[in-house]
């Protein structure tokens, strides 16, 4: 008996926002081309046109549903079950170096590229990029306001200074990488980040 070809809706566009996605890291939303999503997925245009009306609503997906829960699963998740800031954000940091290859370093944070690249341009982009950042930034002011309460950070520094602080800082050392194409610049400035946060220790 022949088999027939069972379609997965859901697998469709998961596969069309995942290739966008990494197309857009690679080449930036401007450099993005529905045809070359398609030529890698194999997908027709009858298919990508069922779940996406245009470039720039597939865009607004991949922040939606790819880059959001990227962000979420790499750092607001891992902040949630932080019990002592200095040591376990040390921690994060130093996973995080692990699980990053010399060719991630050199494509840069996917994040702060879209925010570099769209913010000036389309306030549609800006307005979902700007929200992922909100949501980090209180998730890393919130573990650094449950270790004053515990009394493991210094009653003197302001939360969410610091957060602002420190996710700026992270994400210039992952530009800075980029451009320079070395992760000898990266492990330089990583350790001088968390000599800083060992500062921050009551």
């Amino acid at each position: 008996m022949s088999k027939v070809a069972v379609r997965n809706p859901d697998a469709t566009r998961q596969n069309i926002l995942q290739v966008a996605f990494e197309e857009i890291l690679l080449k930036g939303y401007q450099g993005l081309r529905v045809d070359e999503v398609l030529k890698k997925t194999g997908f027709t245009k009858g298919a990508f046109y069922h779940h996406f009306k245009s470039k720039k609503e597939l865009g607004h997906a991949v922040i939606d549903e790819v880059l959001k829960p990227w962000i979420h699963e790499r750092w607001i998740e891992p902040l949630k079950q932080v019990k002592d800031p200095i040591t376990d954000l040390i921690k994060m940091m130093n996973d995080s170096r692990e699980e990053i290859n010399i060719n991630e370093l050199h494509t840069g944070c996917p994040l702060n590229n879209l925010t570099h690249e769209m913010s000036p341009l389309d306030e549609s982009f800006r307005v979902r990029i700007v929200a992922i950042w909100e949501i980090w930034y209180e998730a890393l002011a919130e573990t650094f306001e449950r270790g004053q309460q515990t009394g493991l950070i210094r009653k003197d520094v302001n939360p969410h200074n610091i957060a602002r602080f420190l996710i700026a800082t992270i994400e210039g050392i992952i530009g800075q990488c980029k451009c320079y194409m070395s992760d000898q610049a990266f492990d330089e400035a990583g350790k001088c980040l968390q000599d800083y946060v060992k500062t921050l220790r009551a």
